[in-house]
């Protein structure tokens, strides 16, 4: 068996595989600021085995000691994904013993969205590499109109041809498989879909449908580049700035100092409510008419003391959200006592979800320019087992500059990749920042 050269191949998200002749690794291409040059790979496969950091088996649903023997593999698979537009490489593992015997996608890697031959190359020697490692076959899904398969690659790094897949029920599950984030059996089976996002803990934010693929009509349709806006990005009651460490999330001190003002007028309100009606009672001047009006008085200013507690209760749980490069988590932490409730580390972030409602046109359509919209939408990240809340933004504006097609495609349930020329808002421009930093893919689900 020929032995592949020694390579190094960059994909999306800061992840990279080094090629080694009888080895394949998968690093991601953030250095950790504590150990700068020791780099850990998230996947280390050899021809007796492949090894798994154990956030990244947990994230992938692989056993828990991070060991994978090649029999458990049926095949390596480079895809091209319709949906984001883009290359993915993965794993077809062999169906376990709550698999319904059905084979079960493990993604590695994709690359950037673009033009299918843009990628195709570097994805199809990062797979046929793997293959050869782990002595299995390859496969390559290529897109499903036209496009020409991966071109020739050099004789050097060619492994043994496969048997081509030529069952178009094989090819349909294979192509619907290609990323984790599409595949039904490992996001959607495990977290069914409660309905709407409802603002509340992290518990309660609901899992995502399978990705719904739009008509090859509209969802290969051509789409204006879009520049990347720079942080800091201001919303109703949010904001997301830039800082030496990464990203926080993070209420405004005006809002703060709101809740605080609106606190004490509940405070204040109560107080009078209460003295005005005890004192009516206890005056020995005229009778008030009716005699149950000061004890109205009483239960007003009851309420608002019951108010006032729960808006300084809230005062008090202001709590921050850091995306924090140094330390590579996010977690949740109380603004004035520091106290963390929840982190997450970088590793075990699978992807970042936009959750919105569909956008909203404003104003008068015109087919020249760019449609004013508007929407709701909420900040999730999925860490494999359940979702974290980062914000609840509210109402978001912004523009959509092909509005015929995102109209046609938001009469379709389901989730898809982030374009930017779909829904430019503040919203989405801060998602792709913060997905950038955690090294982790993007999608919107629309509601």
């Amino acid at each position: 068996m020929m032995s592949h050269p020694s390579a190094t191949i960059h994909a999306a998200y800061n992840l990279t595989i080094e090629l080694e002749p009888g080895r394949w690794q998968l690093f991601n291409g953030v250095s950790d600021p504590a150990s700068p040059d020791v780099q850990r790979a998230l996947l280390d496969a050899r021809p007796d085995g492949i090894v798994c950091a154990p956030t990244f088996a947990r994230a992938r649903r692989l056993p828990d000691e991070g060991w994978l023997s090649p029999s458990s593999v049926a095949r390596v698979v480079v895809g091209w994904a319709p949906e984001s537009r883009n290359w993915h490489l993965g794993l077809m593992l062999q169906p376990g013993s709550g698999d319904e015997d059905r084979l079960r996608w493990c993604g590695l890697a994709h690359w950037p969205s673009g033009p299918a031959v843009e990628h195709e190359r570097q994805a199809a020697e990062a797979g046929r590499a793997l293959a050869e490692v782990i002595r299995r076959p390859f496969h390559i899904v290529p897109p499903a109109h036209g496009a020409p398969a991966t071109p020739p690659a050099p004789a050097i790094i060619a492994p043994p041809a496969p048997a081509p897949v030529e069952d178009v029920a094989e090819v349909t599950a294979v192509r619907a498989a290609i990323a984790p984030e599409l595949n039904e059996t490992s996001v959607a089976h495990r977290h069914p879909s409660t309905g709407p996002v409802a603002p509340g803990t992290p518990a309660e934010a609901p899992a995502l449908p399978p990705a719904s693929a739009a008509p090859a009509d509209i969802s290969l349709a051509p789409a204006p580049a879009i520049p990347l806006r720079t942080p800091p990005f201001a919303f109703e009651g949010w904001r997301i700035v830039a800082t030496r460490r990464g990203f926080v999330v993070q209420r405004p001190t005006r809002w703060v100092i709101a809740l605080i003002l609106r606190a004490g007028g509940y405070m204040i309100g109560a107080l009078l409510f209460v003295m005005l009606g005890l004192g009516s009672l206890e005056s020995s001047l005229a009778q008030v008419s009716p005699e149950w009006l000061p004890y109205v008085g009483i239960g007003v200013g009851a309420v608002l003391g019951l108010l006032a507690l729960a808006t300084w209760w809230r005062v008090l749980t202001v709590a921050d959200v850091v995306i924090d490069t140094q330390r590579r988590e996010v977690r949740r932490r109380n603004r004035f006592n520091g106290l963390v409730r929840w982190r997450v580390p970088f590793e075990s972030v699978e992807y970042l979800v936009v959750t919105q409602t569909p956008a909203r046109p404003h104003g008068r359509k015109r087919p020249d320019r760019p449609v004013t919209i508007g929407l709701d939408a909420w900040l999730h990240l999925y860490d494999g087992r359940r979702f974290w809340q980062l914000a609840e933004l509210g109402p978001v504006e912004g523009k959509c500059h092909v509005w015929p097609l995102v109209e046609r495609l938001q009469k379709q349930p389901g989730r898809r990749a982030l374009v930017l020329a779909h829904y430019d808002t503040p919203a989405h421009h801060a998602a792709l920042h913060l997905a950038g930093t955690l090294g982790a893919g993007v999608w919107v689900d629309v509601r």
